[in-house]
């Protein structure tokens, strides 16, 4: 499947305005993420109008400008159930807080 990328037209907090060539080819619940100098921010598309999609960004959005690059990943957001996540402690986004604590020490770095 073709990758599907977008525009930032508009910066809000943590939504973003963002802006496609056509209409009908990003949908609500998709993942996108956030070009911010090298570091890809996850995100949720909350709302499609036409060739516009409205994101809420997981992440501190220090940085995201009018005119960075979106990519849009073609996948829902989603979270793996199963018995191997007992015991195991995870953020919203299903990232295994005690696993990225060893390596990243108390807070979390951006783009994880």
């Amino acid at each position: 499947m073709s990758s599907t990328t977008g525009s930032v037209i508009g910066v809000n907090g943590n939504m973003l305005e963002v802006e496609v060539a056509a209409s009908g080819v990003i949908v609500q619940n998709e993942v996108a993420f956030v070009d911010v100098d090298g570091t890809r921010l996850k995100s949720e598309v909350i709302k499609v109008r036409d060739n516009f999609a409205y994101l809420q960004v997981f992440e501190d959005t220090k940085g995201i400008k009018v005119g960075q690059t979106v990519d849009f990943s073609s996948e829902m957001l989603s979270a793996e159930l199963g018995p191997g996540i007992l015991g195991m402690i995870y953020d919203g986004l299903q990232n295994p807080l005690k696993l990225l604590e060893n390596k990243q020490d108390f807070f979390l770095q951006r783009g994880q």
